[in-house]
């Protein structure tokens, strides 16, 4: 797929340097496509998802979708979420959080609010990769509480993260990782997006 760079069986991402620099990933399995976040919406996808999950409701995750797009996910608790730079896509449906088979590979939802209120990571079972949103970043760094968010729960919500067994953390902005031994302490909140995201 052009633009999409492969990291693990099925599974690729695009990265958009601009602007929000955000990253949009995708499985793709017997022809078949599911997205995970939409991006911006600056960049043209030749294609439908079959289905597009997103991580959470911040406008430079959802605004990728289009109207026609048939099954688009988002937690629940989006829809009420009153915070700041959210954009909810008019055919977005509530993600029921059960797991969800695709081809080979089975999806695992984790509420990780403290972002937003409706902020998910999803762990791909198959491949042990973590689709972290803008909850976790790379190099100990996680996302920004000051937009509507909550301290207490970002803290709970990295905590939970450190119990799921990934093998490589693909968040929503920046760099992958490997999953680390160790809570890193002392996480810094995420500076590129406070510039980058705030319009």
């Amino acid at each position: 797929m052009p633009g999409f760079e492969k990291i693990a069986l099925h599974t690729y991402m695009l990265r958009i340097e601009e602007r929000t620099c955000g990253t949009i990933y995708m499985i793709e399995e017997d022809g078949k496509r599911l997205l995970i976040d939409s991006g911006d919406g600056q960049v043209e996808l030749a294609f439908t998802p079959d289905i597009c999950i997103l991580t959470h409701g911040h406008f430079d995750h959802t605004s990728g979708v289009l109207p026609s797009w048939k099954k688009v996910l988002l937690h629940p608790a989006e829809f009420r979420f009153g915070g700041p730079h959210i954009k909810i896509p008019k055919n977005a449906e509530k993600n029921p959080m059960a797991p969800l088979s695709f081809c080979s590979h089975l999806l695992e939802f984790f509420h990780t609010p403290g972002h937003t209120d409706g902020s998910i990571c999803i762990l791909d079972k198959k491949t042990g990769l973590l689709f972290s949103g803008d909850t976790k970043f790379a190099d100990g760094i996680y996302g920004r509480t000051d937009i509507g968010g909550n301290d207490k729960e970002m803290e709970a919500s990295l905590a939970l993260i450190e119990k799921i067994p990934y093998k490589l953390l693909c968040p929503g902005h920046g760099q992958l990782e490997e999953k680390l031994s160790s809570f890193r302490a002392g996480a810094r909140k995420h500076g590129q997006l406070e510039e980058k995201v705030v319009p």
